[in-house]
């Protein structure tokens, strides 16, 4: 992975855009939803700039280098490729992010497509190489995404100090289950509900250290990512341990014992598998496809 993605507050930050044409106008439309104080660069203003001078300040001259200074990011959306190449130069030696339109090996960073449906926001990239493959993404993820999302968020995250913290992420997940993607006047009801259940026993799901992550079934894979913890004998493949929970415990050792509302995977060789079996009598235990998958 080159480009690793980040989400960085953009309260008092502040961005220089260079060029007054059409991808400028469409660099600014994306930037405006930020709270980066934008000022952009340009003797002439297209004539879609023109009608949406809010938002940003209008610096009415070209390019000269001593405008950089003291600018966070930097935005090269000219016509000239030999000016955006300058800038990106003079960006970088004033420790400032720049990215240059239709030059990747240009840019800091590169912008991705965007679904919007803030607090919650789904960014798709492909460094920069295939932005049409991206743009398919994001008009699909765009269908499959409601508007509701929105609300629903900062509903979660306005009433998550009503759980306790060791009960928060349980509580969640019985919450999302009964309320789905949807906000109404229903969604505090079902969170008052997920708070009184009761929490259901844990469960410990078997995996072979030699499956084929890809063939794994759906349930197996939706699974994994409910796991609190991760046991493994040996090696841990690294297609299983990607598949997991990013922040569940990883433990190279036989379990000794469930808490009672646990869920854990176990990835063992076909060797130690009934060494696994024994260690987990008692408990619920999930084995993949008709027994053990191998």
């Amino acid at each position: 992975m080159r480009y690793f993605p980040l989400f960085f507050d953009t309260k008092a930050k502040r961005l220089l855009i260079v060029g007054g044409g059409e991808v400028a106008a469409r660099k600014l439309a994306l930037w405006r939803r930020s709270e980066m104080t934008i000022t952009l660069v340009s003797p002439q203003l297209c004539a879609e700039l023109q009608t949406q001078q809010e938002g940003f300040h209008w610096v009415s001259r070209h390019f000269d280098d001593d405008l950089i200074p003291g600018f966070d990011g930097v935005i090269a959306a000219t016509d000239d490729e030999g000016l955006n190449r300058r800038i990106s130069v003079l960006a970088k030696q004033q420790g400032a992010w720049v990215n240059v339109v239709d030059d990747p090996g240009a840019c800091t960073v590169i912008t991705p497509a965007i679904v919007d449906r803030s607090p919650v926001v789904v960014a798709i990239g492909s460094e920069g190489g295939a932005p049409v493959l991206v743009k398919e993404l994001r008009r699909r993820l765009e269908s499959m995404l409601p508007s509701s999302l929105s609300p629903l968020a900062k509903f979660m995250a306005e009433a998550r100090y009503r759980i306790p913290l060791a009960q928060r992420r349980r509580v969640w997940e019985r919450f999302l289950s009964r309320n789905g993607l949807g906000f109404d006047d229903q969604t505090d009801a079902r969170l008052e509900q997920a708070m009184e259940q009761q929490a259901e026993a844990g469960w410990a799901l078997l995996l072979s250290a030699e499956v084929d992550p890809d063939l794994l079934p759906l349930k197996a894979a939706m699974l994994m990512q409910e796991c609190d913890a991760l046991w493994f004998d040996g090696d841990l493949p690294k297609r299983l341990d990607e598949l997991c929970r990013r922040d569940a415990q990883r433990r190279a050792c036989l379990p000794t014992a469930l808490a009672p509302d646990q869920n854990v995977l176990v990835v063992a060789s076909a060797e130690r598998y009934q060494d696994w079996q024994r260690q987990l009598s008692g408990a619920r235990v999930i084995e993949v496809g008709s027994g053990w998958l191998a």
